[in-house]
């Protein structure tokens, strides 16, 4: 494996930035994944309007919202490759109808009749109807009503907990088909930093000889040092809650504060470090003054990030304690004069060992490929490789994704 173009453009400037992105792309989902993902959820669309449903002729629209429509999904827990797809099911329903009826309908539409293929695995949640595969794929179904002369897509979504079926469901205003579109523009695209990420997951797709994609696969938002940060950073969160009985610091607040912070003029593990350096000190001026974060959309004020986490400020304090030590080891990363085995440690300690390894790994075998065409660069006894100014690309053949990623390709059930 080639280790690519130092550039300042590409952001991969050096080791630690090879490092961290060939890390990066062992942790997100390959196009295979993608693809059947896009198959589950357009399923899943047609499922619920199909004949005899209760909700047949009353299904506006099905689009993806979070994650997925951002792209910025990761492995969901550390010991395997389990991940969602969440979705806005749009319904022509009364605003003001009853949480707990609009939850359970859904519920039972989705479900079925017994022997149907979601009858054993759907399960009703507090604002969403999950599907449950067996492979570790949730696909969660979002039900909404658009709230009629506000902008497009703000929408009543529902939260009503059915083992507390005597406390009332509450109605939530949310539009995260607005937020994505924020998202987006405040996290443009760097074409040169996507082509080299794209070369490390092609030469991991590789190294895993996993099979071809199916045909037409699509392609989430296209690559940034911000939208990679994010990555990284989720990734983190979930390694470190893992194994804990509490709700995690949800995705979508970190992706408006990553979004919020500029990074200028750095490689991609500079940025990743500033960024969690500004949440850490976000977080711990709350928590400072007294008060637990709040972060609400940009696109729609009303619709409140945090609204059931941090509920303590034991929560906030938790994760706090999280980001100390991520700073506190991207720092020795970026800025200690540290061997591959070290680096790997951290990686490992960071984002799992499997990634890290995978890395080191391929560097070596770039180490020693070079050292056997007499042009190896690396540092003796220091386990150290300087990447050549202009690297070499892999001449690897692949199939060209088409950018309609489903998460932004709305299904819409015109009437």
């Amino acid at each position: 494996m080639t280790f690519l173009l130092k550039d300042s453009s590409s952001h991969i400037l050096d080791e630690r930035d090879a490092l961290l992105a060939s890390s990066l792309v062992r942790i997100q989902l390959p196009p295979s994944d993608y693809a059947k993902a896009d198959q589950r959820y357009q399923t899943l669309a047609a499922w619920i309007e199909r004949e005899g449903s209760a909700l047949k002729g009353r299904v506006l629209l099905v689009y993806g919202q979070g994650s997925m429509a951002i792209g910025a999904v990761v492995a969901a827990k550390a010991s395997n490759d389990e991940f969602d797809v969440d979705a806005m099911v749009a319904l022509s329903l009364p605003e003001d109808s009853d949480p707990e009826t609009v939850l359970d309908l859904l519920y039972r539409v989705v479900r079925g009749e017994p022997g149907s293929r979601y009858y054993d695995c759907t399960v009703r949640c507090s604002r969403c109807v999950q599907v449950r595969y067996a492979d570790g794929m949730h696909v969660d179904l979002t039900p909404a009503v658009p709230r009629a002369g506000r902008p497009e897509r703000e929408s009543i979504i529902f939260h009503h907990r059915a083992e507390t079926p005597s406390v009332p469901g509450q109605r939530v205003i949310a539009n995260p088909y607005g937020f994505a579109d924020w998202f987006r523009a405040n996290t443009p695209p760097d074409a040169l930093f996507k082509s080299v990420l794209d070369e490390y997951a092609a030469l991991a797709r590789v190294q895993k000889a996993e099979a071809e994609p199916l045909p037409g696969p699509r392609e989430p938002h296209e690559a940034s040092r911000a939208v990679a940060s994010l990555q990284l950073i989720k990734r983190f969160r979930n390694l470190r809650y893992n194994d804990r009985d509490a709700r995690c610091p949800p995705s979508v607040m970190l992706s408006k504060l990553v979004a919020e912070h500029k990074v200028l003029g750095a490689g991609l593990s500079r940025a990743l470090l500033s960024h969690a350096t500004n949440l850490r000190d976000l977080f711990a001026a709350e928590q400072a003054s007294g008060r637990l974060i709040e972060v609400r959309n940009p696109a729609c004020w009303a619709d409140n990030f945090s609204d059931r986490w941090p509920a303590t400020a034991k929560d906030q304090a938790l994760w706090i304690g999280d980001l100390d030590r991520l700073v506190a080891r991207l720092t020795t990363y970026v800025h200690g004069d540290l061997d591959l085995s070290q680096r790997q440690a951290i990686l490992a300690e960071l984002f799992g060992e499997t990634a890290a390894l995978s890395a080191v790994r391929a560097l070596g075998e770039q180490i020693g490929a070079q050292k056997a065409a007499g042009q190896s660069r690396h540092t003796p006894g220091a386990g150290r490789l300087i990447l050549p100014i202009g690297g070499i690309t892999p001449a690897l053949g692949r199939v060209t994704p088409r950018t309609d990623y489903f998460g932004g390709t709305v299904t819409w059930r015109p009437r």
